[in-house]
């Protein structure tokens, strides 16, 4: 396990530099990792056609999926090495829809961490930093 060999910050530098696999799940939703500091994560995000609902749009799930990653990997980037967190509650708001193929950047922030409960935020932007989705988070963390 990852919690076991790396703190936070060092697993997902790791993942970002290629040196670790990302998450089985950046198979069903393809999510590349592209900056990463303390309290802080940006992901590439490009839906495709097999993430289009009935009513042909991208589905709701995508957005979900890439705000519960971005809203957690900002608390994985301040957990001590031996530590894990979990979603607590994950609120999420759709502004806009998103066009398969564009490429969106999923953006995490840390709001605030305590000794047990992490509070997040995440949003998807495209390149001219227009919201399409945003998000808030609470985790908490599992100390081992």
């Amino acid at each position: 396990m990852l919690t076991d060999q790396y703190s936070g910050i060092e697993a997902l530098n790791a993942l970002k530099n290629g040196e670790i696999p990302h998450a089985p799940m950046a198979k069903t939703i393809p999510m590349k990792l592209v900056d990463v500091q303390e309290g802080y994560v940006v992901y590439e995000v490009t839906p495709g056609e097999e993430h289009i609902n009935l009513q042909g749009g991208v589905h709701g799930g995508f957005c979900a999926t890439v705000l519960d990653s971005v809203t957690g990997g900002v608390a994985h980037s301040i957990m001590e090495k031996g530590n894990r967190f979990a979603t607590v509650d994950l609120n999420i708001k759709m502004i806009r829809p998103m066009q398969v193929g564009k490429t969106y950047r999923g953006i995490g922030h840390l709001i605030n961490a305590g000794r047990t409960i992490v509070s997040t935020e995440g949003k998807i932007i495209d390149e001219n930093d227009k919201i399409y989705a945003h998000a808030t988070a609470t985790l908490m963390i599992i100390r081992k």
